[in-house]
């Protein structure tokens, strides 16, 4: 699965003008305060290289599972399989990152727990 950006790195991003270079990212959110460690962990792993836009970024940050997901996902029952998951975060209101996240799990699979779905 590939969750691309967090509510974090958008929100510390978002009024960026782009294009800006791995270090001029890291730059910009060094001193942030609202960024947890593992995103700043993420974006440290961004390739060296010049990023046109916020979503370009986002399409290269490694995170496989964050916060939110685990956080959504904590009270869910195992086993469990995309479609209960998804019936599960949409009728708990999670945000629209989290439902399109989560949409991208493959079809036909049962997980047996959270760390088989941030696989």
């Amino acid at each position: 699965m590939d969750l691309y950006c967090n509510r974090e790195i958008i929100c510390a991003l978002k009024d960026v003008e782009f294009p800006k270079t791995k270090s001029e990212i890291i730059s910009l959110i060094g001193n942030n305060k609202e960024i947890c460690e593992a995103s700043t962990i993420a974006l440290n792993n961004l390739e060296e290289k010049l990023y046109e836009t916020l979503d370009e970024v986002c399409e290269n940050v490694k995170i496989i599972c964050n916060s939110e997901v685990t956080k959504a996902l904590k009270e869910i029952k195992f086993p469990t399989t995309k479609n209960e998951i998804m019936e599960y975060i949409k009728f708990h209101n999670y945000s629209d990152i989290i439902i399109k996240t989560l949409d991208d799990l493959p079809d036909g699979i049962t997980f047996n727990d959270i760390s088989d779905i941030c696989k």
